[in-house]
């Protein structure tokens, strides 16, 4: 009984100590309550800020769009030159103008009123109609602190976007929205586009963005000009514009209130956006999560003391039935005052210690021997016989060999003892993570070969649907390896065999994979994908001529478009490894007799070539393009040497690159840029580079949009973004240069893509 009291204890106590880090916990939340209401006050305000912001800012925005509008249009620009009185042919334009104020007014509910004033005339046109600027002043807009003559004073000034806040002597409060048109006088303003905003339209989208009825939204103009959602709340406080930085501010009134005061600049104009909250509407809700956590506190107390108590008894009792199993069967009896668990231990290492040793030392033979037996069936032709005594999952039906190939880091040493640990780790990972994936779909042996490992797995039949699931659960491998483990794994299908014999066959031919996946620069691969390939490499006499002749003349863009088109070529069907190495070869030779052809005979003893490994297809392409522009940088400078300078064509070249996306841009606008007249231009520029300088504006702008298509843009955008005025140009363009629409080339590129 002793010692049952002494572990019931420690049990009981140690429940009670696990319960107190929850109750200190709770205390903290406890205290920590208002602080987070308050945050979560402030937060809520400084997101209501960003939405009144937005909404405020976009419909500013909006207003200075449509004054700009205004300020540009003909009508407009013909009225403001007009001196004195209007004549008779002038009526119909005002009457347009006044038209086109009022359709301005009907569909933007934001704004109050639209009008123009000219200056010139002293007159003024707007939704109300056309009239006198002395009678338009007096009709809508006397007030006594903003007179006529300041009225007049204000509208011949040069204003682009300004707003001024006005109160009328009706009690309304108005922002008067102001911009010069576009065309004026330097003595004077011809015209100014004026556009009302009624404050009591804020106040109400003020008022409807508001998250609590206790608190208020305001607007603070540069001029100190407020304009409050809600005045009986902010009205005992003094708002300078000034006064306020951005982020939240605490202020107490004469009253003793205390208020949290959030600022956000407006982006749009120089306004302040405020939000003013009372400090006893947060207190108020903290005093019910206080209520709340104060009673779950000592609910909670009460129910773990008896919670912990049940536990204890009930964690007692296996403790208990082991105690009595050991006495039992071991004949060993427990001494005076010894720790019950540390009895335990000392009972179940003993027992351990006699039987593991024995049972891992007979598990260690029969996996070497089972390994040695699957090393046989990938190397030689064999009948299967003795495969039934090393407990095989595979069978002698339809069988396929997965080789995985961990990739191996690049500058990493694979004879440093390091990588050896590391790729052991690598394949002991591979051959458990895959064998759990399988073992619910197929019978599954795995083996090690080396620095990899091959899995045979056994298929009930040749359904390409057995493959399909196999392939799933090889990707599945190689996402957990890269994201858990930090390594890549190169997975190569053979092809699916019939009987024992044939699991050699699938090996060799997954061994066969290694090279197209150095090609194709593919972490997985099946036989089946590279079976048909084509034996024979396509390379046409016209290309072949085409690369010659841009070498030789230095251009370095044509040479590079014309390697694409080759590679392109043949690649979508793809090619055998000793093909590729042919067409490689084929490609050096070219390059280097239109580089001899350019005066550039010592390409072969400077230049780097591709020797004869393969390497994946991306790679060696971009080996060529260095090599395309290394030659053609050389041949064009030993050119240079023998014909005339040839910078003004480059600064041509570099200015077109820079602005191709301008749609505006043409010979004219070029010329302009230079300071030489377009046939002057055209003509140098085409002598100095064997092409017309529209043809070389037209080659970037359709270099830059196979670029974007090929990335996934729609042919909409991608005519925006590389220079051309609208899509019907750039279809037409394109197919003239190309042969092809972009349509039917992003299809073509999606091929390639699945093909590879």
């Amino acid at each position: 009984m002793k010692k049952k009291s002494k572990v019931y204890l420690q049990m009981f106590l140690s429940y009670l100590c696990i319960l107190v880090i929850p109750m200190m916990l709770a205390m903290v939340l406890y205290f920590y309550t208002f602080r987070v209401i308050r945050g979560q006050a402030e937060e809520m305000n400084k997101n209501l800020l960003v939405m009144v912001r937005n909404e405020l800012d976009y419909e500013i925005e909006n207003v200075k769009k449509i004054a700009s509008r205004l300020a540009l249009d003909d009508r407009v620009q013909v009225a403001s030159n007009v001196k004195g009185e209007f004549m008779p042919q002038d009526q119909m334009n005002l009457y347009y103008i006044c038209s086109e104020c009022q359709a301005i007014n009907i569909s933007e509910d934001f704004i109050e009123d639209v009008f123009i004033v000219f200056n010139k005339a002293g007159k003024v046109a707007g939704v109300n109609g056309n009239m006198k600027q002395d009678m338009f002043y007096d009709l809508y807009y006397k007030s006594a602190g903003f007179s006529y003559d300041q009225f007049q004073e204000y509208m011949g000034q040069f204003h682009y976007g300004d707003i001024l806040p006005v109160k009328l002597d009706s009690g309304k409060e108005i922002f008067f929205f102001t911009m010069t048109t576009l065309k004026p006088d330097f003595r004077e303003s011809s015209a100014v586009v004026g556009i009302t905003i009624d404050a009591e339209t804020i106040r109400r989208r003020l008022r409807s963005m508001r998250w609590s009825d206790n608190m208020d939204v305001m607007i603070v103009t540069d001029s100190d000009f407020r304009v409050s959602g809600d005045a009986e709340i902010s009205d005992c406080y003094e708002w300078k514009y000034d006064s306020w930085d951005r982020g939240n501010h605490q202020l107490v009134n004469s009253r003793g209130e205390r208020h949290i005061v959030s600022v956000l600049p407006s982006q749009a104009v120089g306004w302040k956006y405020l939000s003013v909250m009372p400090l006893r509407q947060m207190a108020r809700e903290a005093g019910k999560v206080r209520a709340m956590a104060g009673a779950g506190l000592f609910l909670c107390t009460i129910a773990g003391v008896l919670v912990s108590y049940y536990i204890t008894k009930r964690s007692y009792n296996p403790v208990k039935m082991l105690m009595e199993n050991f006495k039992r069967h071991g004949k060993v009896e427990i001494e005076e005052g010894v720790n019950e668990y540390q009895w335990l231990n000392n009972q179940i290492d003993h027992f351990f210690r006699q039987h593991v040793d024995a049972e891992q030392l007979l598990r260690k033979n029969q996996k070497n021997l089972k390994n040695y037996y699957l090393y046989q069936l990938l190397q030689d032709y064999h009948d299967g016989e003795g495969s039934g005594q090393y407990r095989l999952r595979i069978d002698g039906g339809y069988n396929v060999v997965l080789l995985m190939i961990p990739v191996v880091k690049q500058g990493q040493d694979i004879k440093n003892p390091g990588y050896i640990e590391e790729n052991a780790l690598q394949k002991f990972a591979v051959m458990n993570v895959f064998e759990e994936m399988c073992l619910n779909y197929f019978n599954i042996d795995m083996v090690e070969l080396g620095e990899r490992v091959a899995a045979i797995v056994s298929l009930p039949d040749e359904r390409r649907e057995h493959v399909d699931v196999l392939k799933n659960q090889a990707e599945n491998l190689q996402q957990m390896t890269e994201e858990s483990f930090g390594f890549s794994v190169v997975i190569l299908f053979g092809s699916i065999r019939q009987g024992w014999e044939g699991i050699h066959d699938s090996y060799l031919d997954a061994v066969k994979l290694e090279q197209y996946a150095r090609l194709l620069d593919a972490e997985l691969l099946t036989y089946d994908e590279v079976r048909n390939i084509q034996p024979y490499y396509q390379y046409p006499f016209d290309l072949e001529q085409r690369l010659i002749n841009a070498v030789k003349t230095g251009n370095s863009s044509l040479a590079w478009e014309t390697i694409e088109q080759v590679f392109d070529r043949n690649f979508q069907e793809g090619v055998t490894a000793n093909v590729y190495r042919c067409l490689v070869y084929g490609l050096m030779g070219t390059l280097l007799e239109g580089a001899s052809q350019g005066e550039y005979k010592e390409a072969a003893r400077e230049l780097t070539f591709p020797d004869g490994e393969i390497m994946p297809v991306e790679k060696t392409k971009q080996c060529f393009r260095r090599l395309t522009e290394e030659i053609c940088h050389k041949v064009t400078a030993l050119q240079k040497e023998k014909s005339q300078d040839r910078t003004l064509s480059k600064k041509v070249q570099k200015y077109i690159q820079e602005h191709y996306s301008d749609p505006d841009l043409n010979i004219s606008i070029t010329s302009d840029r230079f300071d030489l007249t377009p046939a002057y231009l055209s003509s140098i520029y085409k002598k100095q580079t064997g092409e017309s300088l529209l043809e070389y504006i037209n080659h970037v702008r359709l270099a830059r949009a196979e670029e974007l298509l090929e990335q996934g843009c729609s042919v909409v955008e991608v005519a925006a973004m590389s220079g051309f005025r609208d899509s019907s140009t750039f279809i037409r363009v394109f197919k003239k240069k190309k042969g092809m629409t972009p349509g039917q080339l992003k299809k073509k590129q999606e091929i390639i893509k699945i093909s590879h």
